[in-house]
């Protein structure tokens, strides 16, 4: 296997089908260090792609109007029971992929979160996805992206440092009905190190047999790169941080030309 073929979207959310059983023990969302000022005073966040929800708890305690949205309906559905159980008191959903991303009058901060905006970018570069998002939201509307950062320490779903090909053993979690998991994963770069394709096995008990397989392409940009995409698809740069193996940019939309 090599990382010369991206994934596409609709493979990716065919595989979310198979995973919503095991992805509300599995995620292991990083709050991001720009999120709570970002939240001070929003009335709307758009979560997308959403997955299970990643930062539920923060938008409940900052008493804003929840968006979530994602390609996924078994990991809508998931999202939804989630945000009723953090306390999100108003709540919004839509079914949608990024090219059919409606428009959101009401979007103050849309968050683009755990390096889904790397996996969005792994087919087209990081400028037509960041495009896409600034036709949905209205001007002043800003951005949270989350993405990884390649020169940092690594995430919990990617390790810069991990030996090419080489399977490791790096999480092991409970799923709610009480059964054992075990995710193992291996990466595959490009030459140049622009994307890589991470492979996913999940066993059970003594088993090595894998319950479920997945796998993903992230594009790995720097922060500088994405900052450029950005101001060309129309989105002014706020601040910025690195924070736990991501790189964090907050943007505000600026007007339609």
């Amino acid at each position: 296997m090599n990382a010369a073929h991206p994934i596409s979207a609709d493979r990716v959310v065919d595989g979310y089908r198979h995973r919503v059983a095991l992805a509300r023990a599995e995620a292991r969302p990083v709050l991001p260090a720009l999120l709570p000022a970002a939240l001070a005073g929003e009335e709307e966040v758009v979560e997308f792609p959403c997955g299970v929800g990643h930062f539920l708890t923060a938008y409940a305690q900052a008493k804003v109007r929840v968006r979530l949205v994602d390609g996924s309906a078994p990991m809508l559905a998931e999202a939804i029971r989630r945000a009723r159980d953090a306390g999100v008191a108003e709540l919004g959903v839509g079914h949608h992929l990024l090219h059919a991303l409606p428009a959101l009058p009401a979007a103050g901060l849309m968050v683009v979160a755990n390096g889904a905006f790397d996996q969005l970018a792994a087919p087209t570069g990081p400028a037509a996805v960041l495009a896409r998002l600034r036709e949905a939201v209205p001007t002043n509307a800003r951005l949270l992206l989350q993405a990884v950062d390649p020169d940092g320490g690594g995430t919990a779903f990617y390790t810069p440092s991990l030996p090419e090909g080489v399977w490791s053993h790096d999480h092991i979690f409970t799923t709610p009905g009480g059964r054992t998991v075990a995710r193992h994963r291996r990466q595959h770069h490009t030459p140049d190190r622009s994307r890589v394709d991470i492979e996913f096995t999940y066993t059970t008990g003594l088993s090595s047999t894998p319950v479920l397989t997945a796998r993903v392409s992230l594009i790995l940009s720097s922060p500088d790169r994405v900052r450029s995409a950005a101001a060309t698809a129309g989105w002014r740069p706020v601040t910025r941080a690195r924070h736990a193996g991501f790189a964090e940019l907050l943007l505000e939309a600026g007007e339609v030309r």
